[in-house]
């Protein structure tokens, strides 16, 4: 009996330890849940080192900077214009306009003829007398030596007649004339055959020279007078307003066709004056167009005015499309600017930044299930990413779901969020 009372008694006992043991693991277990049912749940994302560009955005719209209309110089009816609204002008100096002055062609011919007379009377007097002429000039010499030959001998022979008395004093007189004409011819023909055979005098050059440009300066006014009424183009291009036709009668400062360079073609936009200094040349930027929806183009600044335009209060700038497309005067733009790169920019979304009632600004890290309100302070900033100058570390998780609800140094139980697919992109700054 005493045995099966012991028996009994031990069994008791264990009986007892066993159920303190299941109890005191269920108030283990009940105290697990408590716990758990306390912390938040929260969704969490890692922060990650990143490059990241400010942009400037603004509208703008497409010029054609290189844009010129064609006036007429003279007056008089169009002979030549076949052109229309989008014909290619193909290289500069191509004939576009053409003004019908006849008085203006007849002058060019005219004076022509007289610059081609001019210059064969200078090349005559270059060229010397001909061997014709010397050998006139040469004969004359010897005509007029006999003739002084003979009336010298006649002169001897009329003075020893008068001495003797057998001829008056008048037939010697006559004789002396003759003989002195003689003498004078003879000089005047060995002068001449002296400049035949010298050649012209530089003066002589110098005055046919004269004549020659006399003759050339009068054609080159005749001809300007004529090349006023034809109007070349003054570059390649496009003829985007025709405002003549054959036949028509115009005036001088009649507007005729304009034409524009696609290559000059730039997209011009205003910078209010509170973004002024942020303007720079070569800056890089992307463009939208409307006529292309979803596509952007590279671009570049390349020119930036000097003012202040006074009605607007804005800065006027130029940015040249780099790429390859079809560009239209007129073209409505939509254009970023890049202001600014940060290569190594660490960044969260902007639903984990919250503003506390006393003007901070602050993120919550998650680290060992409990969540860590940090200070931080913020920089650039787009779409849903916030950049972090400093507060937190790249690689830290932060809450960017139920975080509204959070203090310092609570137990949460976080979940990863899935980065969409545009958060793939590089990050940018916005401002516009």
């Amino acid at each position: 009996m005493r045995r099966i009372a012991r028996y009994l008694t031990l069994a008791f006992i264990f009986g007892v330890a066993i159920v303190c043991m299941t109890g005191c693991n269920q108030d283990k277990n009940a105290k697990a849940k408590a716990k758990s049912s306390k912390a938040s749940h929260v969704q969490v994302i890692s922060a990650k080192r990143t490059r990241m560009v400010e942009f400037l955005k603004t509208t703008g719209e497409v010029i054609a900077v290189n844009t010129v209309t064609m006036q007429a110089t003279v007056e008089g009816p169009i002979s030549f214009c076949p052109w229309r609204e989008g014909d290619l002008i193909e290289q500069a100096g191509q004939k576009l306009i053409e003004i019908n002055r006849p008085i203006y062609r007849q002058e060019t011919l005219a004076t022509e003829a007289a610059l081609s007379v001019a210059k064969a009377k200078l090349a005559d007097l270059k060229a010397g007398a001909r061997p014709e002429e010397i050998a006139q000039a040469e004969e004359s010499v010897r005509h007029f030596e006999d003739c002084t030959i003979f009336t010298k001998a006649d002169l001897e022979r009329i003075q020893s007649l008068v001495k003797s008395g057998s001829l008056p004093g008048e037939a010697e007189e006559k004789a002396r004339v003759d003989y002195i004409k003689c003498q004078t011819q003879l000089g005047a023909a060995k002068e001449q055959l002296a400049m035949l055979k010298a050649g012209p005098t530089k003066t002589e050059v110098a005055i046919a020279q004269a004549a020659v440009n006399e003759a050339a300066a009068q054609l080159a006014l005749a001809q300007a007078k004529l090349d006023e009424c034809i109007l070349s183009a003054p570059f390649a291009g496009v003829i985007t307003n025709v405002l003549v036709r054959p036949g028509d009668l115009v005036t001088p400062r009649t507007p005729l066709v304009e034409i524009m360079d696609p290559s000059s073609l730039v997209v011009r936009f205003a910078v209010p004056e509170i973004r002024v200094a942020d303007m720079h040349k070569d800056a890089e930027a992307v463009v939208q167009l409307d006529a292309y929806p979803g596509k952007t183009f590279n671009a570049r600044i390349e020119r930036v005015y000097p003012e202040l335009q006074q009605n607007t209060r804005t800065r006027l700038a130029e940015a040249k499309v780099l790429d390859t497309v079809e560009l239209l005067p007129g073209q409505f733009a939509r254009i970023s600017i890049t202001i600014r790169a940060i290569d190594e920019a660490i960044i969260v979304p902007g639903k984990a930044i919250l503003a506390t009632s006393r003007g901070e600004t602050v993120v919550f890290v998650v680290n060992n299930d409990k969540a860590s309100m940090r200070k931080v302070k913020i920089g650039l900033e787009q779409d849903r990413d916030v950049q972090i100058i400093h507060g937190i570390q790249s690689g830290e998780m932060v809450v960017t779901v139920g975080n509204e609800k959070l203090k310092d140094g609570m137990q949460v139980k976080m979940t990863k969020a899935v980065p969409k697919p545009e958060d793939k992109h590089e990050a940018g700054g916005n401002r516009q």
